[in-house]
């Protein structure tokens, strides 16, 4: 009796709990899909996001370094940043100070000779450019280093 006692206790999983781990296994490897396929996502939407800021900050630079001033309106335009095109909207409006320009510059990937959607949006402003002879002073003649205008800045 003892002999046949041991072959009833084989040691070993059921297959139930088999069955069960596998399951356990599967659903793991499902949300670890999931997971990867959302970073990836994200992780291109950060991308797509960064890119289109340098596109939208390098516009602004451009128009703060050449120092126009600016008319008012939308100019469209295309840009080719590395292996990519971009649309750039900017809209030019009067700013809320004299002498100030609001710029809103919009910026999306193109997509087979078509505008996508819009991936980053920046706003500024920028101010009336010097004349010649002009001090940051507004705009009076420059002349003996004194710029506060004649007035004391410092409160004593």
């Amino acid at each position: 009796m003892t002999s046949r006692g041991r072959q009833n206790s084989q040691a070993g999983f059921t297959l139930v709990e088999v069955v069960l781990a596998v399951a356990v296994l599967a659903l793991a490897m499902v949300t670890l899909g999931q997971t990867l396929g959302a970073s990836a996502v994200a992780y291109r939407n950060i991308d797509d996001t960064r890119q289109a800021y340098l596109v939208a900050a390098d516009k602004l630079v451009e128009m703060q370094v050449y120092q126009q001033w600016p008319n008012t309106g939308t100019n469209d335009d295309q840009v080719t940043r590395g292996d990519r095109e971009w649309w750039v909207r900017t809209t030019i409006s009067a700013g809320p100070y004299p002498d100030t320009r609001r710029v809103d510059i919009e910026v999306g990937e193109m997509r087979d000779d078509d505008q996508g959607g819009l991936v980053y949006e920046l706003a500024s402003l920028i101010g009336k450019p010097a004349q010649e002879g002009q001090s940051f002073t507004g705009g009076q003649q420059g002349g003996g280093g004194d710029a506060g205008g004649g007035q004391d800045l410092t409160g004593g």
